[in-house]
């Protein structure tokens, strides 16, 4: 049994708001991933089993091998979000305001927020703030509110919680795996996780763009002269030529994460013209959230990421040297 945290402090108020809320909306960031989007599905079971009315708000739509997860026909984006009058504000998995996009206009009115993080350096933007760097994955933390809340983890509940953690931790490869975490993988299994459907979805469900993407990209690799940092390069011709959207890019930083001696991996995506985002991987004792927070950005220390006001060249340019002056010091 995997330890339960002390229902007092910001815990305990996030369960207090959650507990009297009648109508929550509850809200992820862009380019959803698997632990947003299992957080987010175990959220809404939860809620709508204590007799609750709670819809989910995301600026982009789910990826195909996430569309499995349950209550997920409620995550509505700016277009089709249906006219609701909410008694509290519920924000998961998101280090600042600007990561839920448009949705960020609804935190700026006289409805309470409750803010349940686990990147480091959260804003702390809500009335609540429940944060847990030290958590793998928000999912976790969702785990040990519905315990601290004396809520039932149904099947459908285990699942999506399932599916975060497991996402987050690389199918529990990363360093974000403690002993608890594979206790907690072992307690939800137990609880009805359906591990064989999250597998097929998660793994062998990808569009046929997603491949396409995938082939262009990889030629693109570098290496630095060292061959202790790579990175790929996503432009806006590529995404438009392959019909991938965002969500396609999620996992190709793995590709040079994987390749042997590099400790450092980058993705640079071309949003537009003067925007790029850039993800950052790390093996080892590489500090990239450190290096993310000079550009603005944020995220773990082993995987972080920020956004790039400039040209693709530029950002390559500028972030290459500066992970190879990071790695000179490690």
């Amino acid at each position: 049994m995997i330890p339960k945290h002390p229902v007092e402090g910001e815990l305990g108020q996030a369960i207090a708001h959650l507990s009297a809320a009648s109508r929550i909306l509850l809200f992820v960031h862009k380019v959803p991933d698997g632990d947003c989007l299992g957080s987010v599905s175990a959220m809404l079971s939860v809620l709508e089993a204590c007799g609750k009315k709670a819809i989910a708000y995301c600026d982009d739509p789910a990826p195909l091998g996430y569309r499995f997860l349950p209550g997920l026909s409620r995550l509505y984006d700016a277009a089709t979000l249906p006219p609701f009058e909410p008694d509290l504000l519920v924000v998961l998995d998101s280090a600042d305001r600007g990561r839920i996009g448009d949705g960020v206009r609804w935190l700026d009115g006289n409805v309470p927020v409750v803010n349940i993080d686990h990147h480091i350096g959260n804003g702390c933007f809500g009335d609540v703030n429940w944060l847990d760097p030290s958590a793998p994955a928000c999912g976790e933390m969702i785990f040990h509110l519905c315990r601290a809340a004396g809520w039932t983890i149904t099947p459908d509940v285990a699942t999506a919680l399932y599916t975060a953690v497991m996402t987050d931790t690389g199918s529990f490869q990363y360093a974000n795996t403690t002993a608890d975490t594979l206790r907690l993988a072992a307690e939800l299994r137990d609880l009805g996780a359906r591990v064989n459907e999250i597998r097929e979805e998660v793994y062998e469900r990808k569009p046929l763009a997603y491949l396409r993407l995938l082939s262009s990209v990889l030629t693109s690799l570098q290496l630095s002269a060292d061959g202790r940092v790579a990175w790929l390069r996503v432009t806006g011709e590529t995404m438009t030529v392959s019909g991938a959207g965002a969500n396609d890019c999620d996992g190709l930083i793995n590709y040079p994460r994987a390749i042997d001696g590099v400790q450092v991996a980058l993705l640079f995506r071309e949003v537009d013209a003067g925007q790029i985002k850039v993800g950052f991987r790390s093996k080892g004792d590489i500090d990239v959230y450190a290096i993310a927070r000079r550009f603005g950005g944020g995220g773990h220390r082993r995987a972080s990421g920020c956004t790039f006001m400039g040209g693709l060249d530029d950002a390559e340019k500028q972030i290459v040297q500066a992970v190879m002056d990071e790695i000179g010091t490690a």
